[in-house]
């Protein structure tokens, strides 16, 4: 837990530094201004038992930037991962049934500012509703938090094809097809 406490306050310190740095600029006279972003959405690499945690995300939108991120253990605090380089992380991986938290520091691009009302905000991390930890005053910077339930192993096989859309069917169907022409083509010698 001492750890996790550490890791958090070098976590909010790196967070709060950058609030600072805004807050200067501001400060010599210039005013909040910009396009306020209320929706925000973030895809992470969810917990998969026996991987360790990691920093992939995706973030579909130019109006704000991921500047920090860790995971940890929900019930222990441990921390599996984090971008700052200071935190103290266990050499652990994903189990089954256990819950971990990811905590995301977000900055809003230039000419944008996130809405300062956490009620009005909607954020979303994998598609689930996630929790305004924090807004910076100025609006410029957001931490948020979520919690994932590891349920399982990634399964390569099976027959299980729920992820598969129509189409990627359809461009598999078109490259065999390429293939096979392709094929009997450079049998007729046809180029």
């Amino acid at each position: 837990m001492k750890s996790f406490k550490k890791a958090l306050a070098i976590f909010l310190a790196t967070v709060m530094a950058l609030g600072v740095m805004s807050v200067s600029v501001f400060a010599e006279g210039e005013s909040v201004s910009g396009i306020l972003v209320s929706e925000v959405d973030v895809t992470v690499e969810a917990p998969v038992a026996d991987c360790y945690a990691s920093g992939n995300y995706l973030i579909e939108s130019e109006e704000y930037e991921l500047i920090e991120m860790m995971w940890t253990d929900a019930d222990t605090g441990d921390i599996l991962y984090s971008t700052n380089a200071d935190a103290e992380v266990a050499d652990v991986t994903f189990t089954e049934g256990s819950v971990y938290t990811v905590n995301i520091a977000l900055y809003a691009a230039d000419g944008y500012v996130f809405e300062l009302d956490s009620e009005a905000l909607i954020v979303s991390i994998n598609g689930y509703a996630a929790e305004v930890e924090e807004i910076s005053e100025l609006g410029k910077l957001l931490i948020v938090s979520c919690d994932f339930e590891c349920e399982g192993e990634i399964v390569d096989g099976g027959d299980d094809t729920s992820g598969i859309t129509f189409d990627q069917i359809l461009d598999l169907l078109k490259t065999v097809l390429l293939t096979f022409v392709r094929f009997i083509g450079s049998l007729l010698g046809i180029k």
